[in-house]
């Protein structure tokens, strides 16, 4: 009973429309094109001189279910955050804060599928990072 409150409030949390597509300060990660079927991704960010704070979600042209998400940090530490989202299209999720502060990130793993309407098609997911 509990799980099932806390992924309520989780996917509440995470389906509040923004205005604004991405906060100031932050660099798009990596993206990806979404099918109706369950997909593992990881999104390589090792290249990307920089240090985040935290990470987001934006989504594009139809809504998205997003779990099992792991933060490979730079030193090889992982943060796995189990989670089920589910993210409206034109909305962003809330800024999920790495762990220990500021961390170069080298990859965000995560599974992800589409959930809305077959008519809207495929749906674009941006991962960013917050500076």
């Amino acid at each position: 009973m509990k799980k099932l409150l806390v992924l309520g409030v989780l996917t509440l949390i995470a389906a509040t429309a923004f205005s604004e597509p991405m906060p100031a300060g932050s660099v798009v990660l990596g993206e990806r094109t979404v099918d109706f079927h369950a997909d593992h991704d990881v999104i390589q960010v090792g290249t990307y001189e920089g240090w985040f704070k935290s990470i987001g979600f934006w989504v594009e042209r139809n809504n998205i279910e997003v779990f099992n998400l792991v933060i490979t940090y730079g030193d090889g530490e992982r943060q796995k955050i189990d989670t089920r989202l589910i993210f409206n299209e034109g909305t962003r999720s809330r800024l999920i804060p790495v762990e220990w502060g500021k961390r170069r990130i080298k990859t965000i793993a995560f599974t992800f599928k589409t959930v809305g309407s077959w008519f809207e098609g495929r749906a674009r997911v941006v991962v960013f990072g917050v500076k």
